[in-house]
Formats: C-alpha cells, sequence, structure tokens
C-alpha cells in the first residue's frame, strides 16, 4: 500500500521523522487543509510501524494490517458529538468494502484509543 507523494499526512510525517520539523508538518497540514485530527492518528500508526493511508470516506484512514486485511479507521476526537446510527452506517460501508471497521478516538492530550466497530445483526 504505497503512499501517494500528494498525501498531505505523509508528507507532514516525513517532515518530523527525517528533520524533527513538527512545525513544518503543522504548516504542511494547513496548507493542505488536512485534519490535525487524523494526522495524530496517522502519525501514531506511522510511529508504530504500520501501512496506512487516507481512507475513502471523511475523517478514515486505511490500515493494512497483514497481507489481504485492512481496517478502516473512523478518526474521532474527545468531546465531539457523533450519533450512533453515523458510526454504524459508516461501519456497514467499511464492511462492504470489505475493510475492518475500527474508531479512533484522539483525547484531549492527544492519545489515541483505538476500539473494534462491527454492525450489529438482527436475530431472527
Amino acid at each position: 500500500m504505497p503512499e501517494s507523494p500528494s498525501d498531505p499526512y505523509e508528507e507532514a510525517y516525513a517532515l518530523i521523522k527525517e528533520n524533527g520539523d513538527w512545525l513544518g508538518a503543522l504548516n504542511a497540514l494547513e496548507k493542505r487543509q488536512a485534519d490535525f485530527v487524523v494526522f495524530l492518528v496517522y502519525y501514531d500508526l506511522k510511529r508504530r510501524g504500520k501501512r496506512v493511508r487516507p481512507g475513502p470516506r471523511p475523517r478514515t484512514l486505511l490500515l493494512e494490517d497483514r497481507p489481504g486485511k485492512i481496517a478502516e479507521i473512523l478518526v474521532l476526537s474527545e468531546g465531539t458529538t457523533v450519533r450512533p446510527l453515523e458510526i454504524a452506517e459508516w461501519s456497514r460501508l467499511a464492511v462492504s468494502d470489505s475493510h475492518d471497521p475500527v474508531v479512533a478516538v484522539v483525547d484531549e492530550s492527544g492519545g489515541v484509543t483505538y476500539y473494534e466497530a462491527r454492525t450489529v445483526k438482527e436475530l431472527t
């Protein structure tokens, strides 16, 4: 899953990794109108050696956890109101794309917690 050279998150990550340039990374994200909270999750995953790229829907990333297994990560920040039905619909779409749905919540100090998110199926 190669990163696109036009990927603003990879550009910002490279500035930090190569030069420790957080200010340059923030400027690059702002210039490209990229979401800083999404970048925090991107950075967390890349720092752990994961293969990650922007996802197909707003506030999402794709993580190739192992060959043939792709997780779609919905990025939320602590204190942001999201309706449960929105998460359920996103999860349904992720599963329909053969992605494992994961929710990443970024807390006020920048820490990231990951949760598996599956749709509930009605029993008959």
